[in-house]
Formats: C-alpha cells, structure tokens, sequence
C-alpha cells in the first residue's frame, strides 16, 4: 500500500486540532455538546461560531533522512483538520530508528467496551519495552486505538451510523491508511478482540502477521444466550442507562452506583470515562467522554455475531494469522459446546490465561505479557535470548 504523506506524532493538543471542543458526550452532535456545556458551566459558553473556525490545516514536516530519536512518552497521532478519522496515541520504543522508518515494527491494540486507548497503556509499554530489548534489529511502537463512540475519538470523529463490529473495523482501516501506520500486530480486547477479527475480514487492508484476541467471545448469542451477561454487561448497562449526562461529581458517582451492586474497581473503571469540558475552570462537574447510544449498538453487534470461522481460517493461516487468549475464570463460564469448537484450532492458536478474569490486562498483566512475548517472537522470527 502507498500511504498518504505520513503524520508524525506530535505534542499539539487536541484543542488545536478541535477549535477547543475537548470533550465528548453519550448524545450524538456538536450541537448538543454546545448545549450541555452551557448547562454545565457559565465560562463554558462554546458558541457556534468558536466550533466553526477550525484550526488552520496542520501540514505534515517532512521527516529528514537518518535517524533521530523517537517521541517521548504517550502523544496522540494528529491529522491535519480536513482528515477525519478516530483518534489514537503511541509511543515508540528503542532509540535507534526514526519513527516512520521500515527498521520500526507496530503493534496496534484495540481496547473494549466503554474503555479507551489509555487503559492499556501499562500492558502496551510492558510489551514495547521487552520487544525492544529482545529485537536487536527493530524498534517498536505500541498504538492504543480510540474506537467509535469511544474515548477521545468522540470528538475527533462523527462516527456515522450504523454503529457495529464491521464499522469499527473501516474505521481502524482508514485510520491505518490515512497515518501512513501499517500494524504488525493487531491485539483486541473485548468488543476490540471482535473488531480485530472484523478488519481480518476487510479486503484491500493492511493485514498484520498475528491478531490476538483477547478475552473476546467468538460466538454469538445464538450460541449462547447468556453470552450479553457473560461478565455482567447488560446488567450494567441498564444502570447507565438511567445515569444524566452531567455528573456533578465521582462522589456522587460512587453513591448512585455502589447501592447497585457495582464493585469499587468497576465503578473506579467507568469514572476514567468522566471529563470536565475544557474552560470550566473546574474538575466538576463532569460529562461523559462517550456515545452512550453508540456503545450500546456495538455491543448489540458484538453478541449478534458470530466469528468462529474467520477466526478458525485465521488461525490456520500461516500469512496472517489469529490466536486467542481467553481469560481462566472466562473460560470456566464457557458453554460446553463452545469449549469443544476450540479443537476446530492448532494448538498454538488458543491459550488459557492462568489467575485472571475478563479484565486480563489487570488481573495477570505479567502473566499476559509474557504470553504475547513469546508469541509473537516466534511469529517475528526474533530470538529467543538477545546476542551477548
């Protein structure tokens, strides 16, 4: 694939690129936005105008020849104004290649349901860092995807409707042509593990050497009709249905939703998706940076599809293949059936995660880390010890 000119990766913030509109909201349209953040807050009067003078068109620097070093830290990949695509943020490791150089290898990893880019942040540095050190040859980027309806995408990008696995994984797909990015690894998580699996299904796409999808169910609710509360999703669903847009403060959140039944952590988790609008001058109170509407159609297109034989094809290919890597505690709760359908793949195509539930990347991140190392230096072909 030729790519477009590539965008590196940059420190401007997102209100550049937005004309200050640095939040997202559970209702679709600028419009409502403008409208919510005037309820919220008197210094927070974002007038027509203000969203419709958008900041001048970002021009992509052209990359001089040789190496340098790569950006520091967490930064989001910007586009120029007049490309629309999700949002996303990376972060590169080892130091002796340039970022847009064939001496660098990505990993791209797609987050779940009402999650974001940032929660994988710890696993994704863990796992950029032991590949850079083991692959003398490479440097390594981790990309952390935004997807639709979600995180800081919400504001980067009207995602029109309708909302589901098969328009998610176009998103991933344009956003993979537009940033000049090209995966070597596709990791999803959750909804993320079916829209990896999705964009396998995709013609004319960048395809990467292995997808693993982790913890993510690929049969539907007709193999399965408990496969929507399978961790407890509709259930928590019904309760944020009937939480306002604004939420005067994570206190208040805590109080609502632990009479409920929700955990701590989960209510802790959920929280991470609260944002003051930018110039409240304020921490609270909050609105929430999703599209309520949106999630709740991925998710209805999550348990309606069923991904068995693009998963089973996948894993048998030698090109472009496909693991998956189901949580224990998961796995337990799999219907019988279900569990016998794993012969369908190799060996090597289905693992077991020991000590872990369906938030794997936090219950066993160590654990989940080195089971991915391993993978994927035998798919790379990187050595096992590095050369002394």
């Amino acid at each position: 694939m030729a790519p477009m000119v590539p965008l590196p990766l940059c420190t401007l913030s997102r209100r550049m690129l937005t004309g200050g509109v640095g939040v997202g909201c559970r209702v679709d349209g600028l419009s409502h936005f403008k409208r919510l953040c005037k309820l919220v807050s008197p210094w927070c009067q974002l007038r027509s105008a203000s969203l419709a003078s958008a900041a001048p068109t970002l021009t992509a620097p052209v990359v001089p020849p040789g190496r340098r070093p790569p950006p520091a830290g967490w930064t989001p990949v910007l586009h120029s104004h007049d490309v629309k695509t999700i949002a996303a943020q990376a972060q590169q490791f080892g130091t002796d290649a340039t970022f847009w150089s064939e001496h660098t290898r990505t990993i791209a990893i797609l987050h779940g349901l009402f999650g974001s880019g940032r929660n994988w942040r710890s696993v994704g540095s863990a796992l950029g860092k032991a590949l850079a050190e083991r692959d003398t040859q490479h440097s390594w980027r981790v990309v952390l995807v935004d997807q639709r309806c979600h995180g800081a995408s919400t504001q980067a990008y009207d995602a029109p409707a309708p909302h589901t696995l098969d328009a998610s994984a176009e998103d991933v797909a344009d956003f993979f042509e537009k940033s000049g990015i090209e995966p070597d690894i596709l990791l999803g998580h959750s909804l993320g593990g079916k829209v990896a699996l999705a964009y396998l299904d995709g013609d004319k796409r960048v395809m990467p050497k292995c997808t693993f999808v982790l913890d993510s169910a690929p049969f539907s609710k007709h193999d399965c009709p408990d496969l929507g509360d399978l961790h407890g999703t509709f259930s928590t669903l019904n309760v944020l249905r009937e939480l306002p847009d604004v939420v005067p403060s994570r206190k208040w959140l805590h109080d609502t939703l632990a009479p409920r039944g929700m955990s701590v952590d989960l209510i802790n988790w959920l929280g991470t998706n609260l944002v003051a609008p930018e110039g409240q001058g304020s921490p609270e109170p909050m609105v929430w940076q999703w599209n309520f509407a949106g999630c709740e159609s991925l998710f209805q297109s999550y348990v309606d599809t069923c991904h068995w034989e693009t998963l089973t094809r996948s894993a048998n290919s030698s090109d472009a293949s496909a693991e998956l890597v189901i949580a224990q505690r998961t796995f337990d709760d799999w219907p019988a059936n279900q569990k016998a359908r794993l012969s369908s793949l190799p060996s090597h195509a289905h693992h077991v995660l020991p000590k872990s539930g369906h938030w794997l990347h936090v219950d066993n991140p160590k654990g989940l880390v080195e089971l991915l190392m391993a993978r994927i230096c035998d798919k790379m072909s990187i050595p096992a010890i590095p050369p002394s």
